[in-house]
């Protein structure tokens, strides 16, 4: 009997219309364990470099977390491997919500769509039938219709849906697919990937249960967990307020595009006093980090920066108007922090000049003006006017624009930033140097808060259950952060570790706020190997946990590479070299030695040489000799090592 996973995995070519049910390798099971691990491998083994985006041979890999569909808490997220269109580089996007339970309850670890449709199509899974069905009607439509109209036409309420709306349709490069509980795959344009195969929705329904190898210990386990989560969850509850608290300090503009927000706390607190009905969770989660918030008969379920992207880049200090340039995020399907900076950096050059109303067809663009804001959304989704060329993302709009618009647009490998400040050292560290272009897939707690906390906090903290780092870790918590980057073999050191412990909750399923996002975190390493041990009878350790882990990080490192991917790439926009921020705190320049130093730190404890290639070492001591192969014979790392001699 097959224990933790479900056994079976999906392969749908929409070109051809087959379908077809393949059984689970066991051997990739074992090596990768899930979610991101497997569908990196998977990505790898059937996707040449040679491939583009927006072609028939770029697949979608949808997957599930071994621990997906059990009953350890937090185990919810769905993964999605692709190119990116507006990148052009292997990504990756992770969700919450309900869908990969339901998946890994219909039967099926993975699911992976290659080809195009001719006609639109959506994808109709429940248990052992699996059909690809007219979508006709559904084009063209919001994804809170086509969510509904698929219910209404399966006749099951309880169908968990994917869904593109008119943003993916029309192939933005910000579009995102949306999940029916505020939950989404977003960042880097997958929703135009799945826009560009005509592909509506997946709506799944499974009836099947997961068996596990130990139920008694896993459940008595998954009982102790929760038990713990019991302080996370008292600070979630606060966490809007104490949100709001942190944004006001740290968040007064990365650049011209994003104004200060100070005070905020008291007017959040006023609106979701008005307008939040109840706080909801996951699948199989306790924490309650979204807000249901109902605003003009719509219901949103919010967190994070989406309660303030709009605000910073609009400078219009309402939550009123955020939320409901939300809600067009959720109907049409869109990337909110990436929407909200491109609206804005329009704006910008419009002051500047670089466009005028002849480019914007005689609307003349303006921050404190929410009627702008809500226009361009709808011009970006459906590309027309300017937003025809703002669909196209930051980095190729600012080309098809030109006339100086490329020195204002801010990215980091062609990705929209987010609203928190490059000069500081460890934001830089964590924005520049992700594989995914994106600060928020290494953020972590201890480095971001508890170096700065006092002498009593930090030792209730190292000494608490909830110490989630090597012992080693401990001395490293208690100088205060260098506001130039002087610390960063401390910063690097922590960053690197959080790569493979954010990896490990990638692959397992578990959500990030469970395992280290937040402080107070429920589970640690020695958790997730029982569980892991538990569910599949695997007998696993620490040191093979953070193998498979490290693999993954290198296997996704390495593809990028041979898409070009170097050291110029891991780095922020040139004006953060010379520019401070804005008051009320004061940051910057980055030191560009310090920066470089810190590139060489993170690279030496990553097993990457000095222009960010993984050493031969690196890739053998983890199994991936075939990616070592792969990489001498295109001579990428041959090339290396002759530039090194020749030095």
């Amino acid at each position: 009997m097959l224990y933790g996973w479900a056994g079976n995995n999906l392969r749908i070519d929409l070109s051809q219309g087959n379908i077809e049910k393949e059984e689970g390798d066991f051997k990739l099971n074992e090596a990768y364990l899930g979610g991101r691990g497997t569908c990196t491998k998977l990505f790898w083994d059937q996707v040449a470099p040679e491939v583009s985006p927006l072609s028939s041979g770029n697949p979608m890999i949808f997957g599930t977390g071994v621990l997906c569909g059990t009953s350890a808490p937090g185990a919810n997220r769905t993964i999605l491997v692709t190119r990116s269109p507006q990148t052009n580089l292997l990504t990756y996007s992770l969700m919450g919500g309900f869908w990969a339970p339901e998946l890994k309850h219909a039967g099926y670890d993975n699911l992976s769509i290659f080809g195009k449709s001719p006609l639109p199509v959506y994808i109709f899974i429940k248990d052992d039938i699996v059909e690809i069905r007219d979508a006709s009607h559904l084009w063209g439509k919001d994804i809170l219709e086509t969510q509904k109209i698929i219910r209404d036409e399966l006749k099951n309420d309880k169908l968990q849906t994917l869904a593109i709306g008119p943003a993916g349709e029309n192939k933005v490069y910000c579009s995102s697919i949306e999940h029916s509980t505020g939950a989404s795959l977003s960042r880097a344009g997958v929703g135009a990937v799945m826009g560009d195969k005509k592909l509506k929705a997946i709506a799944v329904y499974g009836t099947k249960d997961i068996n596990i190898a130990k139920p008694a210990e896993f459940n008595e386990l998954c009982g102790k967990i929760h038990k713990k989560s019991d302080r996370l969850r008292t600070f979630v509850d606060n966490w809007s307020y104490e949100r709001a608290g942190l944004l006001e300090k740290v968040v007064y503009g990365n650049s011209d595009e994003f104004s200060p927000m100070e005070n905020v706390g008291a007017f959040h607190e006023e609106f979701l006093k008005k307008h939040r009905t109840r706080q909801i969770s996951c699948y199989n989660c306790a924490l309650r980090c979204k807000h249901a918030i109902l605003l003009d008969g719509h219901y949103s379920y919010v967190k994070c920066v989406s309660w303030y992207s709009f605000i910073a880049a609009s400078k219009i200090r309402d939550l009123d108007f955020a939320i409901r340039c939300y809600q067009l995020c959720e109907k049409y399907g869109f990337d909110s922090l990436s929407l909200a900076y491109l609206i804005a950096y329009a704006i910008d050059i419009y002051e500047k000049g670089i466009l005028t109303k002849k480019d914007t067809g005689g609307m003349h663009l303006e921050y404190g003006n929410p009627d702008v804001f809500l226009t361009m959304i709808e011009q970006i989704a459906h590309r027309k006017g300017i937003g025809d060329v703002l669909a196209n993302g930051i980095y190729k709009a600012a080309r098809q624009i030109g006339n100086g618009a490329e020195e204002f647009a801010i990215h980091t490998k062609k990705l929209e930033i987010t609203i928190y400040p490059l000069q500081n050292p460890y934001i830089n560290i964590v924005q520049c140097l992700s594989d995914r272009a994106d600060m928020l897939k290494l953020l972590t707690a201890v480095p971001q808060h508890y170096t700065q906390k006092t002498k009593e906090e930090k030792e209730d903290y190292i000494n608490s259950e909830y110490w989630l780092y090597p012992e080693e870790y401990k001395d490293l918590i208690w100088e205060n952060p260098d506001p130039k980057g002087g610390d960063y073999a401390r910063l690097t050191t922590f960053t690197s570790y959080d790569d493979m412990l954010i990896a490990i909750a990638d692959i397992t399923g578990l959500c990030r706020f469970w395992t280290g996002f937040w402080p107070f975190n429920p589970y640690i390493v020695e958790d997730i190997i029982k569980l892991v041990s538990y569910s599949t009878g695997l007998n696993i350790d620490e040191d093979e946990l953070l193998k498979v882990a490290k693999r993954t990080v290198l296997l996704t490192r390495a593809y990028n590479v041979r898409l070009g991917i170097r050291r110029k790439d891991d780095s922020p926009p040139e004006k953060y070299f010379y520019e401070t921020t804005k008051p009320p705190i004061q940051l910057g320049p980055i030191d560009r030695d310090i920066f470089n130093k810190t590139v060489d730190s993170y690279y030496k404890l990553k097993g990457y040489n000095k222009d960010g290639i993984p050493t031969k070492q690196a890739l053998d001591e983890v199994g991936l000799d075939y990616v070592r192969e792969d990489l001498v014979q295109r001579r990428i790392l041959a090339d290396e090592e002759n530039k090194k001699n020749r030095d």
